[in-house]
């Protein structure tokens, strides 16, 4: 169990209710500064999100509260490329998720990929039609 002494200073504060504001507007889950687990779960929703803000503001406080966990990275994560280096290039539209768009035609088998927050998701599902995230995961309809 971590010391919550850091809990008296009100920079870290602040900086804990940047995070709080961040998870519920990007994941809709209301996080209280109480939480038996409040630096861990942040940490976890950093993973989900990968939101810039959330992070920095989780280093400041990780760093406030003098916690053993590991500060995270705050650039984004570098995209992987799908295609392989001697195949035809693929145009993959990146299409916003309120956009509709006639059904997929699978070219050599691979996936259209929607850029959606800096991560690719696949368009199609077998659910249906990518439309966002809910809580950091995919939702297809």
């Amino acid at each position: 169990m971590s010391d919550k002494n850091w809990m008296l200073n009100p920079t870290a504060i602040s900086h804990a209710r940047v995070c709080i504001a961040v998870i519920q507007e990007e994941l809709g889950v209301k996080l209280k500064l109480s939480h038996p687990q409040f630096l861990e779960m942040i940490k976890e929703y950093i993973e989900l999100t990968d939101s810039v803000e959330l992070a920095s503001a989780y280093n400041v406080l990780a760093s406030m509260a003098g916690s053993q966990l590991d500060a995270v990275a705050t650039a984004p994560q570098k995209v992987v490329n799908l295609n392989p280096p001697n195949a035809k290039p693929v145009e993959t539209p990146v299409v916003a998720a309120t956009q509709v768009a006639p059904a997929p035609v699978n070219t050599n088998s691979q996936q259209e990929m929607i850029e959606y927050k800096g991560k690719l998701y696949p368009r199609f599902s077998d659910e249906g039609e990518f439309k966002g995230l809910y809580r950091g995961q995919p939702r297809y309809a």
